[in-house]
């Protein structure tokens, strides 16, 4: 039986085997992980001690799915797929500031995009306003964690991993943002919130194709989760809320797509950043953020690949100089 599911599994095709096996690692991620956080809500909500097992349920998690444990046939590929090494402090230079400058492009997107588009503001079942602040934080940071453990083990790696070897690194980032973008439909999300998922799928799964690495990755996911999570559950702080519940400039203004275009052109103005009360400063602010941080981006992914391309060279150049084993 074992034998003929193994022969129907490798008769899909890779993009499906692919898909299926990373959103299986993801349900398993989205359910395990979060019982101590809402236990924690139930029992003892005065005493945070769901942040401490939720790291190690964590742990567990991302150990079991990099190799260890049962059963001994998959070990590689387990290993392969969640891209289980650690950066040299060579590339580890090279990614920070990819990593650095990335988180603040990609959170001045999410800020600026509902003011271009028709982007819905974020709603979150969880209530926590009630309980108190130390088990809020926890709270918070356990949700961060699972985040970025399960979702870049599930997406940029169990997934993009096998599509990379097969189609190649830009069909396999556009793939997984679509997925990821999927995976997020129960928070409001809709269409519009694509091009967010996207950009944030392409930068992530690229510091894990170029490191060879999903920690790099994982970083940038926890920090951006907790700038931006006290805006979803709480609508805090203010600012950061106000941008994301923001409606288009053009909206009610106008209706032909090039006066859409002309109109937030000029919302967009430098001008309006020096000028106190007006009333586009704030998305004239995020927006040239915005272009800054992902121009600078850019050139630390360019610099980022260099390194690594030259990393990845003198091993290869190493191992051949060495040659054959014997024992």
């Amino acid at each position: 039986m074992w034998s003929r599911l193994a022969v129907a599994w490798n008769w899909l095709p890779v993009i499906v085997r692919a898909i299926v096996l990373g959103w299986l690692v993801l349900t398993i991620g989205s359910i395990i992980p979060f019982l101590p956080l809402f236990g924690n809500l139930k029992f003892h909500p005065d005493i945070p001690w769901a942040f401490p097992i939720t790291l190690l349920i964590l742990a567990l998690y991302w150990a079991y799915f990099s190799g260890w444990g049962p059963p001994a046939t998959t070990r590689d590929a387990r290993r392969k797929f969640a891209r289980f090494s650690w950066p040299a402090p060579r590339i580890w230079g090279a990614a920070i500031p990819a990593i650095f400058f990335g988180v603040i492009g990609i959170v001045a997107m999410r800020l600026l995009l509902p003011s271009v588009l028709p982007v819905a503001a974020p709603s979150v079942a969880i209530a926590l306003s009630s309980y108190p602040q130390a088990t809020v934080i926890g709270a918070l940071l356990s949700i961060a964690a699972i985040a970025a453990v399960t979702e870049e083990i599930a997406f940029r790696g169990y997934m993009q991993q096998p599509l990379e070897e097969r189609y190649g690194i830009v069909p396999a980032v556009l793939v997984v943002g679509v997925m990821f973008w999927v995976a997020h439909l129960d928070h409001g999300i809709t269409i519009t919130h694509l091009p967010f998922h996207i950009a944030a799928s392409v930068a992530l799964g690229l510091l894990a194709y170029l490191t060879r690495s999903l920690v790099p990755a994982m970083i940038p996911h926890f920090v951006g989760d907790i700038f931006l999570q006290p805006a979803y559950l709480f609508r805090y702080p203010e600012f950061v809320w106000n941008a994301l519940s923001a409606r288009p400039v053009w909206d009610g203004v106008a209706s032909a797509f090039p006066e859409k275009l002309r109109i937030v052109g000029s919302a967009l103005s430098p001008q309006h950043m020096f000028v106190v009360g007006d009333p586009f400063r704030a998305i004239a602010i995020i927006a040239w953020i915005f272009l800054m941080s992902a121009m600078l981006t850019i050139i630390a992914f360019l610099n980022l690949m260099r390194v690594t391309r030259r990393s990845h060279t003198e091993l290869s150049s190493l191992a051949q100089a060495r040659g054959p084993s014997h024992c």
